[in-house]
């Protein structure tokens, strides 16, 4: 039998399992592309006004490392800024979660050794998953040049720009295919996989933003960017993640080959025969969920130093520019703010909408707990479900606190480096960032709420909340004619007290939003306590 046999077979029951969730994704990332250009000729409907805000790009750190480099004032170049850089992370997001989900998660299951049996070979699964995810790239890629040359942008710039937009999808779908071989389990592969997606971003930022632009030829992200589509539109650099897309998946082929089936290459670490330490529930979660805390504190803190720095390479604009105008009213409270102040919000307010995304995976790892019989076995002790789940969920309350404290910190201590005013910079940029935490905790009780009220849909929820908290109000909205104030109404994040833009401080939006994640959670708890466990 042909280690590809059943291949196609495989693929049209993929087709028929994400006939849902990946067009969603697609037609979500299709309309944030497509609707950028309208939205930018509103806005910059002049070539004076164009020409202002690429200059203004071009002279700011922090704005060149959010959106990378800017070739020309070209209504494209501008839309291509403003859009690519998110575009090219979420494809790779996208396509790197449909791969583990059909490769490393099935086999995790079991499902995938039944499918052994019944006479599919060994590769049908891995090449039918990544025929998917590459082709779903491709066709969202393909889409968004359509899209943009029926708007009546240059036609070839368009397919360049959607090449780009393709080629992170491929890369990360590969580089989630040989984690999921490398990976003993669904949760090492993820982590190995995000690891990968988010430091070709923060390689991509970083080298833009302190001018060490070569950094970006280690960055799938940061190739996108190489491309230019509107200005020296350099095709054959697409041919490296092609190259690089066909070296992963012909080396996790060869490791699907040499394994075996349920086992990683990096197998997972053995347990000690004594765990003193284990005494209480509390000290299993810490011991598996330290990993996960002690690495975002520290990306965290990188992050805030860094941009830190950005923020003394800031120049000041005038009121007239139309995109500083959108960004006061977005996130200022007057419009004497001055722009590092601003924009240092801006940072913090982004960090805070990055950290939703830990309250959720710690909430994915307590039903992977249950989903994997572990669960069971901690209950069929003395420990009871709300001990359990509450053991767990100690992450999921400070987890957040101590991850906005690291970054605030960081952020206060270079910025006030720079000024010469650390005590100032250090206690607002704290206080900035600890402001972040009760919008925070909204989402994460969202996701306990799924989780013990819904928890089959746990997953897809929780990442349905991230994508909107971060892309609705940001992005689509916008794009929809939405103004701010409308489109985030839904969003935590906007009701919360912009002390560092010109705001004064109010307590009772705090309240409301503690009290309110505090009703979800304790919700999802006690539904808990009655419901029956995977």
């Amino acid at each position: 039998m042909s280690a590809w046999e059943g291949t196609g077979l495989l693929l049209r029951h993929l087709l028929r399992r994400e006939r849902f969730a990946t067009p969603a994704w697609i037609l979500l990332l299709v309309v944030m592309v497509v609707g950028t250009v309208p939205h930018y000729a509103r806005m910059f409907s002049t070539e004076p006004l164009r020409q202002d805000f690429a200059e203004f790009v071009r002279h700011n750190t922090l704005t060149l490392a959010f959106g990378g480099q800017l070739s020309n004032a070209r209504l494209e170049s501008l839309a291509a800024w403003k859009i690519g850089d998110i575009l090219y992370s979420l494809l790779g997001l996208m396509t790197a979660l449909l791969v583990i989900r059909h490769t490393r998660a099935e086999e995790e299951s079991g499902r995938l050794e039944l499918l052994a049996a019944g006479g599919i070979g060994r590769f049908a699964p891995l090449t039918a998953t990544l025929l998917l995810a590459c082709g779903a790239s491709v066709l969202t890629g393909l889409l968004c040049a359509l899209g943009w040359i029926a708007l009546g942008c240059e036609p070839v710039g368009s397919l360049a720009f959607g090449c780009a937009l393709a080629a992170p999808g491929c890369v990360f779908a590969a580089v989630a295919a040989l984690a999921a071989q490398l990976g003993a389990s669904t949760r090492m592969a993820t982590g190995m996989t995000f690891a990968s997606l988010g430091a070709g971003y923060v390689l991509r930022f970083v080298a833009d933003g302190s001018g060490q632009l070569w950094l970006r030829w280690l960055s799938p992200q940061g190739w996108s960017h190489l491309v230019e589509p509107f200005a020296d539109r350099r095709w054959w650099i697409l041919g490296l993640p092609l190259l690089v897309t066909l070296v992963l998946a012909g080396v996790a082929h060869v490791l699907v080959a040499s394994r075996d089936l349920g086992s990683g290459v990096l197998p997972s670490r053995p347990a000690p025969e004594d765990t003193p330490g284990l005494r209480s529930p509390l000290a299993l979660a810490w011991r598996l969920q330290r990993g996960l805390l002690l690495g975002w504190m520290s990306a965290f803190a990188l992050l805030g130093a860094f941009v830190g720095g950005l923020l003394q390479g800031l120049n000041e604009v005038g009121g007239q520019n139309p995109w500083w105008r959108e960004i006061v009213n977005r996130y200022g409270s007057g419009p004497n703010v001055r722009i590092s102040e601003l924009l240092a919000w801006v940072l913090l307010l982004s960090l805070g909408y990055l950290a939703t995304l830990y309250p959720i995976l710690v909430t994915l790892r307590l039903r992977s707990e249950e989903e994997q019989g572990r669960a069971e076995l901690v209950l069929s002790t003395a420990v009871g479900r709300v001990r359990w789940a509450a053991s767990h969920l100690v992450f999921v309350v400070l987890g957040p606190v101590a991850m906005m404290a690291a970054s605030g910190i960081a952020l206060g201590l270079v910025h006030g480096s720079n000024t010469g005013e650390v005590a100032l910079q250090l206690s607002r940029s704290l206080e900035g960032a600890l402001l972040q935490v009760p919008a925070i905790w909204t989402i994460a009780g969202i996701a306990v709420f799924a989780y013990g009220v819904v928890p089959r849909f746990t997953s897809a929820i929780g990442w349905t909340t991230f994508l909107f908290i971060n892309v609705f109000g940001e992005v689509l909205g916008p794009i929809l004619g939405l103004e701010y104030a409308v489109a985030n109404q839904a969003i935590p994040f906007h009701h919360l007290p912009r002390i560092l833009s010109g705001g004064a401080f109010t307590v009772i939006p705090l309240l409301v939003l503690t009290g309110l994640a505090a009703v979800l959670g304790t919700t999802g708890v006690l539904v808990l306590r009655r419901r029956d466990l995977d």
